[in-house]
């Protein structure tokens, strides 16, 4: 047997080569391959012994030549193949061992490296012997990744240094996968580059880790990290509890998602952010002094649903917090840091699972794809806070309100549609005081909204703020604010019947507030 090996990532290649060398495996090698061999006293064939040709062009051409991709592709199993093989003096070569240039890390250690450094790290010789052995599995073998080096060593141990077609297939689907993922890499780098609009979606994923299961037991589920980076929820590593599963991740990502928005609003005093999640929608959210004022603010205002919720705080946790939670039952606690007394207490609930991760401190600035029958829809993220705020009614909006409205329109957008937010000023913080979601009926959210916040005491409805994702298409959603006595609104405009509303609110003495933003959430 003979083997080639050309590899940018030299990790465990000693092991290897003495894999190789146990079998009498003859070994080919490029230059920078070959003087690792040499300085480890293994003897290989160079590649200009096969080629015929030195190295050229500051090493762009090595392995690209007639004799080298003969000697992987031709069929082994065709007499006709194997007579014009021997014809030509081509001898075979059985195994390929090859990894890619570092394109990938590269970018993710410098998105502003040179465009110069960024050609050069695209490998063209290395995917081309890959695919060249993958697709003649047959007879060849391919490996792509260090990691793979333990299971040929066993493979040749059982099999008496050969391989099985089955391990060859498996072999040849991994190195498929990896030339995939690179040749996506480059492009949707390029394509940012060049600031061109998304015609092709890539996953940029290879990291697979099976779930226990998806939505419901009988779902099954995949957790893909995005190799574009090496932060945030997917990369995340509970420091106690359970697996996450498919819903926590869905659920945590919300959390992050709704505290990173709440984190935005500059208050001079309010500056710890607590939300509440449960099933996807915000059931509790805060903004207060210290993470157990929201903890308290945001748990209060739906204590019944916070029940099993996942819980999001953006500064680091302290023994206060798991006192308090000590007669309660959550799912999941993100936030930046716990200290030394808040895990030892922690501890005690063996299954909850505590997740650092800084929220704001994650980049959501991604595409969000969903797929549909027959293909995918995709949008950007989301973002940011509502820039423009202008009172359209009669009666100003008091600009000491303007930070709670603010709140609740950060709240609000995380609720899926129809949404209403009702939010509330407290001497502790900020918090969502009765939310209402999911609803085809605009109305009806606010009803929800209106009995939420009656379920829990709040009464004051006169110094909330009222927010909605969308524009209200008609009157009657001002006539239901106006008997429970609501005096401000915030929403985004843009209803054909804008001036109906606005009327509403001048008879009414509410303030109304446009944002020129939707908030839909589907």
């Amino acid at each position: 047997m003979r083997a080639l090996i050309s590899v940018s990532n030299k990790s465990n290649l000693q092991q290897l080569a003495q894999t190789l060398v146990k079998y009498n495996i003859q070994i080919i090698s490029t230059g920078g391959t070959g003087k690792v061999l040499k300085d480890l006293d293994i003897n290989y064939i160079p590649i200009e012994n096969i080629t015929g040709n030195p190295e050229a062009f500051n090493g762009r051409m090595k392995t690209i030549s007639f004799q080298v991709l003969s000697a992987i592709l031709y069929n082994r199993n065709s007499d006709s193949d194997v007579a014009q093989a021997q014809k030509l003096g081509i001898q075979p070569i059985d195994l390929v061992v090859c990894n890619l240039y570092p394109f990938m890390e590269v970018v993710k250690n410098d998105k502003y490296a040179l465009e110069s450094e960024l050609v050069e790290n695209i490998d063209i010789g290395g995917p081309t012997m890959i695919r060249a052995a993958a697709k003649n599995f047959e007879s060849v073998t391919i490996l792509t990744n260090s990691d793979q080096y333990d299971e040929l060593a066993k493979e040749l141990e059982i099999n008496k240094g050969t391989t099985t077609l089955s391990f060859r297939k498996k072999m040849a689907l991994a190195a498929y996968q990896l030339t995939s993922a690179y040749d996506s890499f480059i492009a949707s780098t390029f394509e940012k580059r060049l600031d061109q609009c998304n015609t092709t979606i890539y996953l940029n994923s290879t990291d697979t880790k099976k779930l226990r299961y998806g939505e419901n037991p009988h779902q099954k589920a995949w957790l893909y990290k995005n190799q574009l980076t090496d932060e945030g929820l997917a990369y995340a590593n509970p420091i106690q509890g359970k697996e996450l599963s498919h819903n926590n991740y869905l659920d945590a990502d919300a959390a992050i998602k709704s505290n990173q928005d709440i984190s935005q609003i500059n208050h001079s005093i309010f500056k710890s952010a607590c939300t509440i999640i449960k099933h996807l929608n915000p059931c509790g959210a805060a903004l207060a002094k210290t993470p157990l004022d929201a903890l308290k603010l945001a748990w209060n205002g739906d204590p019944i649903s916070s029940f099993g919720s996942i819980i999001c705080f953006n500064q680091e946790i302290h023994e206060d917090i798991p006192l308090w939670l000590d007669d309660k039952f959550v799912e999941v606690i993100i936030a930046p840091a716990f200290s030394a007394k808040a895990l030892t207490l922690f501890s005690k609930k063996k299954n909850l699972r505590l997740i650092p991760i800084d929220p704001s401190m994650i980049n959501n600035d991604q595409l969000v794809v969903r797929s549909i029958s027959g293909g995918f829809v995709v949008q950007t993220e989301d973002l940011g806070l509502d820039l423009e705020f202008q009172t359209v009614s009669k009666t100003l909006f008091p600009s000491e309100k303007k930070e709670l409205a603010h709140f609740a329109i950060m709240v609000t957008k995380h609720l899926r549609s129809n949404a209403i937010g009702l939010v509330c000023d407290t001497p502790e913080g900020f918090a969502l005081a009765g939310a209402g979601m999911g609803n085809p009926n605009r109305v009806i959210s606010l009803q929800e909204a209106i009995n939420k916040a009656k379920e829990n005491n709040q009464t004051n409805f006169s110094e909330m703020v009222l927010a909605s994702d969308a524009f209200f298409p008609f009157a009657d959603s001002i006539e239901l604010a106006k008997t429970n006595n609501i005096k401000y609104i915030i929403e985004p405009g843009g209803s054909i019947r804008d001036d109906e509303v606005i009327k509403a609110c001048n008879e009414n003495n509410i303030s109304l507030v446009f944002t020129g933003t939707r908030h839909f959430r589907h």
